[in-house]
């Protein structure tokens, strides 16, 4: 049970810079924490990760990007027609250093630590959505838990991730390995001859990502957050403590500010002193109108880098990775490349039409998110950071930031978050 001060959290102003996923989630928490909730969103949907996200909460939330047998898969997944990776130009700036650093994180030491880091975070996600939604139970419907099939085309693929799904078992993931025959009862006739697939029992996803986001941002409005259509740029700053938030709009003043501004966040953390370790990892998705097959649960394909996912009565398909490159251009590639792969496992299937979207996921080298306070400002907290987990994550860390505004003990140790790491 929660335990809120209302009449203190009531005085406190706190502005939460950016609208996807997580900022939306934390504007949620704290809205219910009874604080007084400004949400400055640039209103450009089309750059969030959350709008070209798989939704799924829970299915793979244990293992790290970056990992020791990924380094000798990147020239091959870079050489392959309908490879997961794509490298473009221009590179971020700092993408030597990114590299670098994501190289040490991949040792085994190193992975341990990320996934305790991110089992802490994402084993709660699902229920912590349904705690957080409790005051909005039309919402719900947005939300299935029929867990998530990891697929695997054949044996080799299978005995592959046999060291991931031991670590998914060690960090408290129940999850269940499937024969052929179990996992043609679940999903439709595939191409591959002898699939074979592990059940993770008690993931659940969105059923339609971007109508929840917009239809959480309604309920907020009417809960009295206030949303301003504006890009923070800077802050004015006063005794380590930030006094306005200068935007596109003009200022805002706030006793509080959180940054959950995803890629945006590295800049807006360096206004502030923190140098943060991150990149946009750009991906793509797809959404196949009334398709002619017909699929339960979500299924994430690793080896491929992509999930196909319930979406209502459509289809959606998301995943593969893009470094570099220009802001938000359509990727033909890759549309392409999850058309194929459709095809490559079900066959050619009919539909009525199609849809794409683009975003960016703020990856960071160790695959952790930034959560806690800014270093050098007291009323600055940082939320952003969440790589491929926004949608898993959200619940989780709106509560940790709520907490740590309110002067509440959080039950989580948020240290392996914190933005100092990088330094």
């Amino acid at each position: 049970m929660r335990k809120v001060n209302k009449n203190l959290n009531s005085k406190k102003k706190v502005t939460v810079i950016g609208g996807g996923i997580i900022g939306l989630a934390t504007a949620c928490r704290l809205v219910q924490d009874s604080f007084d909730v400004t949400l400055i969103d640039e209103n450009k949907s089309n750059k969030r990760a959350s709008i070209a996200t798989a939704g799924i909460i829970g299915g793979s939330s244990v293992i790290p990007w970056a990992n020791d047998h990924l380094w000798k898969k990147i020239p091959s997944m870079l050489l392959s027609e309908n490879g997961p990776l794509n490298v473009s130009y221009p590179l971020p700036a700092d993408f030597l250093s990114f590299i670098y650093k994501s190289h040490k994180s991949g040792s085994n030491l190193e992975i341990n630590k990320s996934s305790k880091g991110l089992a802490a975070l994402g084993l709660k996600g699902w229920t912590e959505w349904q705690s957080l939604l409790k005051p909005f139970i039309k919402l719900k419907k947005f939300f299935s838990q029929n867990g998530c099939l990891l697929y695997y085309g054949d044996k080799n693929e299978y005995l592959n991730e046999i060291k991931n799904n031991n670590l998914r078992r060690r960090h408290g993931m129940n999850i269940k390995n499937l024969t052929t025959k179990e996992l043609l009862l679940k999903i439709p006739k595939t191409n591959d001859k002898n699939p074979l697939a592990t059940l993770i029992l008690k993931a659940g996803h969105l059923t339609d990502p971007s109508k929840f986001q917009d239809s959480l941002i309604n309920e907020l409005k009417r809960k009295g957050v206030k949303k301003i259509s504006a890009s923070a740029r800077s802050f004015e700053m006063k005794d380590n403590k930030i006094s306005n938030i200068i935007t596109t709009k003009g200022k805002i003043k706030c006793d509080y500010a959180i940054i959950c501004s995803g890629t945006g966040g590295k800049d807006l953390a360096k206004e502030l002193g923190s140098e943060i370790s991150m990149i946009p990892a750009w991906g793509t998705s797809i959404i196949f109108k009334e398709p002619k097959i017909k699929i339960n649960q979500p299924i994430l394909i690793e080896k491929k880098g992509f999930a196909i996912v319930p979406n209502g009565n459509d289809l959606r398909v998301a995943g593969l990775v893009q470094v570099g490159g220009k802001d938000n251009i359509r990727n033909l590639k890759f549309e392409n490349i999850l058309l194929n792969q459709m095809i490559k496992i079900f066959g050619r299937f009919k539909y009525k039409g199609i849809s794409y979207a683009t975003g960016a996921r703020p990856l960071t080298p160790d695959s952790l998110p930034i959560i806690g306070q800014s270093p050098n400002y007291k009323n600055v907290f940082f939320n952003f950071g969440h790589g491929h987990w926004g949608m898993t994550h959200a619940p989780v860390c709106a509560n940790i930031v709520s907490n740590l505004i309110g002067n509440r003990k959080n039950k989580i140790n948020i240290k392996p978050y914190d933005a100092s790491r990088f330094h």
